[in-house]
């Protein structure tokens, strides 16, 4: 690594034989000095140059005090009796070509007489404020600010590997800075509080339903700027701050009480915020949907709960020719499919539970007389509703692994060995019409055996489930290429049943949606928007030979968003 020392390298020229070099040597480190710090000369005001070094770690200035007096940090008494010695101190400052920069401060010591006739420490080094804030800090005043409008908008590592090269800072060093820039704002902010008419302030948590992190901001309006984060969020911290502010005539806040109490303690005339008027009427509507809304609701392609336009936002399943209502299934389709799905008996009970859940719902029953009816707790119809898309969707998967097994080539079951017994060896053989009889009309082996028991059976379920393996595969054999000999006695694959589940803030959006276009037709066209008509239909349900309406939502959403009526515990500002 290349040294080089700016007063050496002067020494060796011509200058050190010329009398009194050490003079003209200084004299042209003076004129360095001006050429390089020619914005910052005040900074430096009280220093003189001695000597530059530079190598390829970049630049290290030696400075060396020549102050006459300073002031002393303990008492404020002046001194100008100085002390044989001196106090070095490093800081470092904006780079120079994008290499580091150092400066080496030879500090002077003074003797404070106050503090030694009252028996403290009678040192102190003098004052450089004008190149570091404080005595602790290692960084110049122009470096932080560089620091703290950048800290402002970056991640204090990845602030720290752009300075990587050029200065030589950590990342704790970084967040250091801009927390004392925070603090200085601040103590500014309560101090300086001339002028400040109408405060704003809110609650904040660090970490969400965690009381123990919130604290109170408080926010200068006219300005747009913060003027105070303080730790805490009651009335007592929301007063004291308050009462920094003795020009303060009005304040902005939310529903929260304890800001309402510090504010009225105070004599500050109050109102509610846009924002907080805002998010109560949307929560006026969540509550209006609430009450007349199950968390998930169920679209059904060709009518249903909801009837949606073709402009909806609102996901509606596909329909087609090749699909059904999974509310239409007769009880034998339930059947087939439960046998083509291979469920088990706590599957299939579950299955059909859902079914008929939704069918239920379908004929606008309550929740509560749909609890009593399926002989379920609130829980479980709750629990039931949120997984029926999932049951559903499941047996549809299955099915399809069923078809594609059965009539692609492939035997759907491999568990018949090529030296297994015939079915006619079979324990089971004796009940054989009984157990295909049973097959044909949708019943697996866990139901047939319960069945045949009563006949006199002793065997085991699978032993039944491998007979009827073994008559299917002796029905309809595999030829040796794997592919079967027949498929004409394959069963084709049912319609599939469409079923979609969509969240009730996904209704609420649509709500809101439909609410802001009306409302813009009704502005343009210049007259008033319709009260009832939200885009959500109320529900017409069939039952035999009568048709039932049902009051739905539409209404009372309606009249909240259009303001056709005051809804019953709405509160307003």
């Amino acid at each position: 690594m290349q040294l080089y020392d700016l007063r050496s390298a002067l020494m060796e020229t011509g200058l050190g034989k010329m009398a009194c070099a050490e003079e003209y040597i200084d004299s042209i480190l003076i004129i360095i000095q001006n050429m390089l710090f020619s914005v910052d000369a005040k900074k430096f005001a009280n220093f003189k140059l001695i000597n530059i070094v530079s190598n390829e770690g970049g630049f290290t200035f030696t400075w060396e005090s020549k102050s006459t007096s300073s002031t002393c940090p303990r008492c404020g008494t002046p001194s100008n009796t100085e002390r044989h010695t001196y106090n070095k101190r490093v800081v470092i400052d904006e780079p120079i070509l994008g290499l580091p920069v150092m400066h080496c401060l030879r500090e002077k010591l003074y003797i404070c007489q106050h503090c030694k006739e009252n028996g403290g420490p009678e040192s102190f080094v003098e004052e450089i404020t004008s190149i570091c804030r404080r005595p602790y800090i290692k960084t110049t005043t122009n470096l932080d600010e560089r620091i703290v409008n950048s800290g402002i908008y970056r991640s204090a590592n990845g602030l720290a590997d752009d300075y990587l090269g050029s200065v030589k800072i950590s990342a704790g060093t970084i967040l250091n800075r801009v927390k004392e820039a925070g603090g200085m704002v601040t103590e500014k902010n309560l101090t300086d509080t001339d002028g400040v008419k109408v405060l704003s302030v809110d609650d904040n948590n660090a970490r969400k339903g965690s009381s123990s992190t919130a604290s109170t901001v408080v926010v200068d309006i006219e300005r747009h700027i913060i003027l105070v984060v303080a730790k805490g969020a009651d009335s007592a911290v929301a007063k004291k701050i308050f009462e920094r502010f003795p020009d303060a005539e009005k304040l902005s806040r939310d529903r929260a009480s304890a800001y309402s109490k510090a504010g009225t303690e105070c004599g500050l005339e109050q109102g509610a915020d846009i924002f907080h008027l805002v998010a109560n009427a949307h929560d006026a509507v969540k509550e209006a949907l609430s009450r007349g809304l199950d968390h998930n609701i169920y679209i059904k392609s060709g009518g249903g709960w909801v009837d949606l336009p073709a402009s909806s936002p609102i996901p509606v399943p596909a329909g087609g020719d090749e699909t059904v209502l999974i509310t239409t299934l007769s009880d034998e389709d339930i059947a087939m499919r439960v046998h083509m799905a291979s469920l088990s008996a706590r599957q299939e009970k579950k299955y059909r539970k859902v079914i008929e859940l939704l069918r239920l719902y379908d004929q606008g029953l309550s929740s509560k007389e749909i609890e009593i009816r399926l002989a379920v707790t609130r829980a479980d119809r709750i629990r039931l509703l949120s997984e029926a898309a999932d049951v559903i969707n499941d047996v549809e998967g299955k099915i399809d692994v069923h078809c594609a097994s059965s009539g692609g080539g492939k035997p759907r079951q491999k568990s018949i060995g090529k030296r297994s017994k015939p079915s006619s060896e079979s324990i089971v053989e004796p009940y054989g019409d009984v157990v295909m009889k049973m097959v044909d009309e949708g019943g697996t082996h866990r139901n047939i055996h319960p069945a045949i028991q009563e006949l006199g059976y002793t065997g085991s379920a699978n032993a039944i489930y491998q007979y009827i393996l073994k008559k299917r595969n002796e029905e309809c054999p595999v030829a040796d290429g794997g592919e079967p000999a027949s498929t004409e006695s394959a069963v084709p694959r049912p319609p599939k049943v469409s079923i979609q589940r969509v969240t009730k803030t996904a209704v609420y959006k649509f709500v809101l949606h439909e609410a802001a276009a009306r409302r813009g037709r009704g502005a343009a066209d210049g007259t008033e928007c319709p009260a009832v008509e939200t885009g959500v239909t109320d529900m017409a349900v069939e039952t035999g030979k009568t048709v039932q309406t049902s009051t739905f939502y539409s209404e009372g959403v309606a009249s909240i968003i259009f303001g056709t009526k005051k809804e019953a515990g709405v509160k307003k500002n």
